[in-house]
């Protein structure tokens, strides 16, 4: 009976001074024995195969001017090392630890159109019980990104990260893309831009010993905005614009109008320069119609000058004879009753007519003339409308057509 008291009481004691092993420990014991530099090739194969995943957070910014593109995301490498494997059951159930990215090899991938640095931080570096390595790279990077804005602002950008293999050939490691080579379960949208693909590519340059991994997306830029405060405004101003060919001359209203028309695109322009492209190597064809549209309200400040000139051209002037010869109707005989129309006194004032006959004749005359002459300076307005008019329809829908068409 002691005796089994004894043991009874020994046992918590014993059970107390028992390890169980961790798979810490088989980390150790491999860091112990290999150096981080050295590749883990293993051993029935002549390669390592890394596996590669980007994954996107968040898009900051594409600067056009600069043409660099800025995100927030991290690359995931998976590869397997032989000898770091384990089983759950005799480990604690432990599926996966955590590791030092300073005492383990790391593939030598570099970030080749980075703006700021080539590598990122190495940060988190995870084991499983397979012996498969994981190695998830996050950082905030500037990439290069040429930029074409010939649509702006119905434009889509392909922006893409170029991973360049450094010091191993290609005979050492394959890198392969995972599954999902890109991944947007964790995007953040961005206001103005949106990612409407992806897309990779990969070739080796070098005659072969070397690979280069492209994982890149499509940006569309997000037109809603650009339409109601560049394009919708800039159309409402080409109409109005068009209106001062039916602002009579007499009214002197005209060259108000028409001023006052060019001077608000004018001012317009200056409020949407801020956000319009400042890129030299590709035009934008918005910027095309903008000053297409600019140079359209400068002819018609020429063109309501031009008609002006013609409403009070003198009777005897050369374009005056020359344009009613063309544009207004066939002359006719002055009869009696325009005589007495165009005497003040009428019937009753038939003794006048008897005694200034050719003077009211001459006065009639010129009314007659001048009201002919009026007739054909609106129908010169009317003739600058539909010309104007035609003008803006072409341009407005070679614009929209150009722009479609580049889009196929």
């Amino acid at each position: 009976m002691g005796r089994e008291l004894f043991f009874l009481l020994l046992c918590p004691a014993v059970m107390c001074n028992v390890t169980f092993p961790n798979p810490r420990d088989l980390v150790s014991e491999y860091v112990s024995k290999h150096n981080p530099l050295d590749l883990p090739l293993p051993h029935s194969k002549s390669s390592l195969e890394v596996s590669v995943n980007f994954n996107l957070l968040h898009i900051e910014d594409l600067d056009e001017s600069k043409q660099i593109l800025t995100t927030t995301g991290w690359f995931f490498f998976a590869w397997t090392v032989e000898g770091l494997s384990w089983n759950e059951s005799e480990y604690q159930n432990i599926s996966r630890i955590m590791v030092s990215p300073k005492d383990i090899w790391l593939p030598d991938l570099v970030l080749s159109n980075s703006n700021d640095n080539l590598g990122g931080e190495s940060q988190i570096s995870t084991i499983s019980s397979n012996g498969t390595m994981e190695w998830h790279d996050i950082d905030r990077r500037s990439t290069s990104c040429a930029v074409d804005v010939t649509n702006f602002p119905f434009d889509k950008q392909r922006c893409f990260f170029e991973l360049t293999q450094w010091v191993t050939f290609t005979s050492e490691i394959d890198y392969v893309f995972h599954n999902v080579p890109i991944s947007f379960t964790s995007l953040k949208e961005n206001g103005e831009w949106e990612v409407l693909d992806s897309f990779v590519n990969e070739y080796y340059p070098g005659q072969g010993l070397y690979q280069v991994l492209e994982l890149g997306f499509i940006l569309g830029r997000r037109r809603t905005f650009y339409i109601l405060t560049a394009i919708l405004p800039v159309c409402i101003l080409s109409c109005l614009n068009l209106m001062v060919f039916h602002v009579p001359p007499e009214s002197g209203e005209k060259m108000s109008l028409c001023v006052s028309v060019l001077l608000a695109y004018a001012v317009y322009l200056t409020s949407i320069n801020s956000f319009l492209p400042s890129v030299s190597d590709h035009v934008a064809l918005y910027c095309v119609y903008l000053n297409c549209m600019f140079v359209l309200k400068a002819l018609t400040v020429v063109a309501s000058v031009f008609v002006l000139h013609l409403h009070t051209a003198q009777p005897k002037s050369t374009i005056r004879k020359h344009l009613t010869k063309r544009l207004s109707a066939n002359s006719r005989t002055v009869t009696g009753d325009e005589l007495s129309a165009g005497n003040p006194g009428g019937a009753n004032n038939l003794s006048d007519v008897a005694v200034r006959p050719n003077k009211i004749a001459e006065d009639v005359k010129q009314v007659v003339e001048q009201e002919q002459w009026f007739g054909v300076v609106k129908k010169v307005d009317l003739l600058f409308f539909y010309v104007f008019l035609m003008v803006f329809i072409l341009s407005t829908g070679g614009f929209f057509c150009a722009i479609a068409f580049r889009q196929d």
